[in-house]
């Protein structure tokens, strides 16, 4: 038996595999973006890195190092049947300090894997809409890789009173505005945008997660022994 992903309450976790190896994420909502999609969070973070270590430390996202990470490099470790399923949406992102001047204006970036922003962490602000189960600070809480030590995650979302700090969340789930963007001190987060019409496992496995059932890739993709295989 199986359902539909969107019918997953926020907070259930889904098994998806990068680089052949299952990694658990959390589900974050259906149609926050407009597009049909679902939402889901990455539980561990995927390393530390710098939020922009190309421009000079400007806050901006668009392009910068965190950004490339997740909508190019991340996507690149994913099953190929779940990279066919992931959606383009738009994701509200401050222009920060362009040139060292500040620009408060908010665009729309197409992405498929992007970073969150302070807005959808529950901070408040113009750059995106909350998710509920990130507004429990608790819930906000990221840990390396399969181990239980907190660390410090990037947002996407630029700080104004200087262009060399950005939002992160901390070690307690806090929200934090002035980390140096330079800095390769906290990790990356990614957040996917994948279709709704994925089918995952009717319950949780023993280890609390739904695991993927079948996917709207059409008969390009079949599961073998576990494993998405391409059949030509």
């Amino acid at each position: 038996m199986s359902k539909k992903i969107s019918a997953l309450s926020a907070g259930s976790l889904v098994k998806l595999n990068e680089n052949g190896v299952a990694k658990k994420y959390i589900m974050l909502g259906y149609n926050h973006y407009g597009k049909a999609e679902v939402t889901l969070l990455r539980k561990d973070a995927a390393g530390f890195r710098a939020y922009n270590a190309c421009q000079s430390g400007y806050n901006v996202y668009n392009g910068n190092s965190l950004d490339s990470f997740c909508n190019e490099q991340h996507i690149q470790c994913l099953d190929p049947v779940i990279r066919a399923c992931l959606v383009n949406v738009p994701i509200p992102t401050t222009d920060g300090h362009v040139n060292g001047t500040w620009s408060a204006t908010v665009r729309n970036l197409m992405r498929k894997c992007f970073s969150l922003s302070a807005a959808e962490v529950g901070n408040g602000g113009s750059d995106g809409t909350a998710f509920s189960y990130l507004s429990t600070q608790a819930n906000r809480i990221a840990y390396q890789d399969e181990t239980t030590t907190a660390v410090y995650w990037w947002l996407r979302s630029p700080d104004s009173s200087n262009y060399s700090y950005a939002y992160s969340v901390s070690t307690d789930g806090s929200v934090y505005d002035c980390d140096y963007v330079y800095r390769g001190d906290s990790c990356a987060r990614p957040a996917l945008a994948l279709s709704s019409e994925i089918l995952v496992s009717d319950s949780a496995d023993s280890s609390g997660c739904y695991t993927i059932a079948s996917a709207p890739a059409g008969e390009e993709y079949q599961k073998v022994n576990g494993v998405w295989m391409r059949m030509c």
